[in-house]
């Protein structure tokens, strides 16, 4: 039996219920299949990238993930195109990768028995002016929810909901120049989402039928939608059936440039950060070996 180095990062803050059950759990799987076996927590912004510096100067072949999407952005955004493996324990408020991999959600068993068997598939990594993204990228409306839910004092699904509802109420859709390998379109538009996965997260699938490992991203883009059709676009991401939406386009590509009249938010695998008026996005295929379930 092969044994592996792991190093497990738990990210305390991340989603919502206690975490301290997790390391003797965590400990009871993994012991009996290690070489040697670190469980570590992160203490805030950055902290998880200087420790995988510090992974791969002590040889970890295997990086454990305990947290949501913004967890694993900073952990994979170390450990793309490099032999590495990324084990994920889903802890967040969305979990879109875990969900879109077919990895349990609140099941740290089944969890950690797909870590155990060992079965890898390599991912793509998207790039947005330089900073890396394994889930979406998204301007627009998407991107003033998700800087409207960081500033919120409690995280989880309801809290989302309002800070949509919020956000809608005042939000104004925006003009941008888009250009998708050769072709360049403008649109005005609600919200521009270039996605690696299907959905943002809680099974909201924003790009049903996006691979993660097909080296293109699914550039969405939804024109703007009043009273009744919010509804509706609402309804539809959560049924799969968004790409049924007379005002969604939808292309796919490798290059990907968004212009826009000015800098402002994006939503980056989940977090909020600020860019400038050009954004250029491209992809790194199957960059990122992440353990799955077999199929």
């Amino acid at each position: 039996m092969d044994k592996h180095r792991y190093l497990v990062v738990i990210n305390p803050i991340s989603g919502v219920g206690s975490k301290e059950y997790l390391p003797h759990l965590i400990a009871q799987s993994l012991l009996p299949y290690a070489d040697a076996l670190y469980i570590t927590y992160t203490q805030g912004a950055g902290h998880a990238q200087r420790l995988m510096q510090e992974a791969m100067e002590q040889k970890m072949d295997t990086i454990i993930a305990v947290g949501g999407d913004g967890t694993i952005n900073e952990i994979a955004a170390s450990l793309y195109n490099t032999p590495i493996r990324l084990g994920l324990i889903p802890k967040g408020s969305g979990n879109g990768l875990a969900r879109a991999l077919g990895i349990p959600i609140d099941n740290e068993e089944a969890a950690l028995e797909i870590i155990r068997k060992g079965n890898s598939l390599a991912i793509d990594t998207g790039i947005a002016n330089g900073k890396p993204f394994f889930c979406t990228f998204g301007v627009g409306f998407d991107a003033a929810v998700t800087e409207r839910y960081e500033d919120a004092a409690t995280r989880g699904i309801f809290t989302y909901i309002k800070a949509t509802i919020d956000e809608y109420i005042r939000f104004e859709p925006k003009s941008y120049l888009i250009t998708v390998d050769d072709i360049t379109i403008k649109r005005q538009a609600l919200l521009i989402t270039c996605a690696n996965i299907d959905q943002y997260g809680s099974n909201a699938y924003i790009a049903p039928g996006a691979s993660p490992s097909d080296g293109l991203l699914d550039l969405v883009i939804l024109r703007p939608v009043e009273g009744l059709q919010a509804a509706q676009v609402a309804i539809q991401l959560f049924t799969k059936r968004i790409r049924k939406n007379a005002r969604l386009e939808s292309i796919r590509g490798s290059k990907i440039t968004i212009e826009r009249a000015m800098e402002g938010a994006i939503q980056l695998d989940g977090e909020s950060f600020t860019m400038g008026k050009t954004i250029e996005i491209s992809v790194v295929p199957q960059s990122l070996n992440v353990l799955v379930p077999a199929k």
